[in-house]
């Protein structure tokens, strides 16, 4: 009888060592999509269990009551392998297919492998991503096509009727101040605006968000709130608005989830280690982050860049970005 009544504890032992933890503490820099994923459930069914959390703030020593019956988490990461097999949604911009015109450098490459392999010639690759030697980055993107031309539009300029153009303070702002307003009346306690470089010569918001999703697993996509163009795949000082800012939803830019929390990331396209930023890309730079501050007048946003707020050591937004004049307008 002591065997059964034994072998019975032990069986019963087992299973419910199998069995999801009825809470779970939240520990330093975690967020509400971390947890669900180590503990095989939702974020909609974690915020349904806690309807006294705010799913935007977290903090060390909370304790979350852990659904019943764990669900997969929806929207699975696409990978090449495995591709996702929920429909895009709504809201989102960016939802692109695989750029043919692009390719990822990987270890060993050469312009003149890629060139050969690609039927292109190297003063064409070169040409194309505006490279003056024929030195690779691994993980770098390059260009397989002629970039795409954008008409060059004129700066408005003071004249002794109209010394300040009314056009003036919103001409890059202008054409994506819809979407830009869009959650201006549920904007998340942002305290910081983090400036990048994408490190490549072209590229745009689906380009990125495509690699975002599919090379570094980004359920949201885009790490970026907003991109600023340089003329290769959007216009010179064209400001397009990602997905993670129409939904409010956290940055994946920084290292610190807790600073990606409360840190807005606007990416400028280009490769500032080895080219210098462009006045329409400046002034598209200043206009966006004053245009945000102006949403949020209560709190006045800190302006970083990305090397200056990181918590693991960056060269980014590059060698050659002009961060003291930039400072010195938006300090």
């Amino acid at each position: 009888m002591r065997k059964i009544l034994r072998a019975g504890f032990l069986c019963a032992l087992l299973f419910s060592h199998n069995l999801p933890a009825a809470s779970y503490t939240v520990q330093k820099g975690e967020t509400l999509y971390q947890i669900a994923k180590s503990q095989s459930t939702s974020v909609e069914a974690l915020t349904k269990a806690n309807p006294t959390i705010n799913p935007r703030r977290l903090h060390p020593g909370d304790v979350l009551r852990l659904p019943s019956s764990p669900t997969p988490p929806p929207n699975s990461d696409p990978t090449p392998s495995t591709p996702a097999k929920t429909s895009p949604s709504p809201i989102a911009q960016t939802q692109p297919t695989p750029p043919t015109e692009w390719v990822r450098i990987k270890k060993g490459d050469s312009l003149a492998k890629i060139a050969r392999e690609n039927n292109l010639t190297i003063k064409d690759l070169q040409r194309w991503n505006r490279l003056s030697g024929d030195s690779l980055r691994s993980g770098d993107l390059l260009r397989l096509r002629p970039p795409p031309s954008y008409p060059s539009k004129t700066l408005p300029t003071s004249s002794p009727s109209s010394p300040k153009p009314a056009t003036r303070e919103l001409i890059f702002i202008e054409p994506a101040r819809a979407q830009i307003d869009a959650p201006k009346d549920r904007l998340r306690d942002w305290e910081y605006i983090v400036v990048h470089h994408s490190g490549t010569s072209g590229g745009n918001a689906k380009i990125f968000d495509y690699f975002h999703r599919q090379t570094r697993g980004m359920e949201n996509g885009m790490a970026y709130h907003f991109v600023i163009g340089n003329g290769s795949d959007s216009g010179d000082g064209q400001i397009e608005v990602g997905s993670r800012w129409l939904q409010q939803k956290q940055g994946g830019h920084l290292a610190s989830e807790s600073l990606n929390e409360i840190a807005i990331g606007i990416c400028l396209v280009g490769d500032f280690s080895t080219h210098r930023l462009g006045p329409r890309q400046t002034a598209s730079l200043i206009e966006l982050v004053q245009y945000l501050r102006k949403l949020k007048p209560d709190s006045k946003l800190k302006f970083r860049l990305h090397r200056e707020i990181n918590t693991k050591p960056t060269e980014c937004p590059g060698k050659l970005f002009p961060s003291s004049a930039i400072h010195e307008i938006l300090d």
